[in-house]
């Protein structure tokens, strides 16, 4: 059975991407897949300065291997000024390397649809620093997709797509 380990890298208090990270989590358990999410904002990660993670503290070295140690993983995040943001660019400089040859799904949120080309920017840097392979279809959502917090049903066929690509 494959592991997915869900990386919800907003530090907003109200995140739309958390809640969607969170919705997938239910789908995943659903579906009876060993799944976990790792919330940033519960996490206490540090600038990236170039040290080696033996350097890091046990948190992070911890977090490093719970990352080596999955099949798959699911980023989600929100897109600020067209870009990933800067907590998750600080994040896969420190694990990049504990993400080699991983699978990833992509669970994006971005104040309009107009922001997708910004989930390129991960897939480049995951190929070249990680050699991941990201899975189609990605899952771009923006406010109005959500009612109650739960996503729409083009929304959900998505995310069903998203997942079914990844775990194959």
């Amino acid at each position: 059975m494959k592991s997915i380990l869900l990386i919800s890298t907003s530090l907003s208090k109200e995140s739309i991407s958390a809640n969607l990270i969170k919705f997938v989590n239910i789908q995943l358990k659903k579906e009876n897949v060993k799944s976990k999410i790792i919330d940033l904002r519960e996490f206490n990660i540090p600038f990236c300065d170039g040290r080696s993670i033996n350097e890091y503290d046990a948190n992070i070295q911890s977090l490093f291997n719970d990352l080596k140690n999955i099949d798959c993983i699911i980023f989600g995040f929100p897109i600020y000024c067209y870009s990933i943001s800067g907590v998750l660019k600080n994040f896969l400089d420190i694990f990049s390397l504990a993400m080699r040859n991983k699978r990833f799904g992509v669970c994006a949120s971005a104040g309009s649809k107009m922001s997708y080309l910004a989930i390129s920017d991960l897939f480049k840097i995951m190929k070249f620093q990680s050699n991941a392979i990201g899975v189609m279809p990605t899952v771009l959502v923006n406010r109005s997709d959500f009612q109650n917090d739960i996503p729409n049903e083009e929304i959900k066929k998505l995310i069903n797509e998203m997942l079914s690509s990844l775990l194959k």
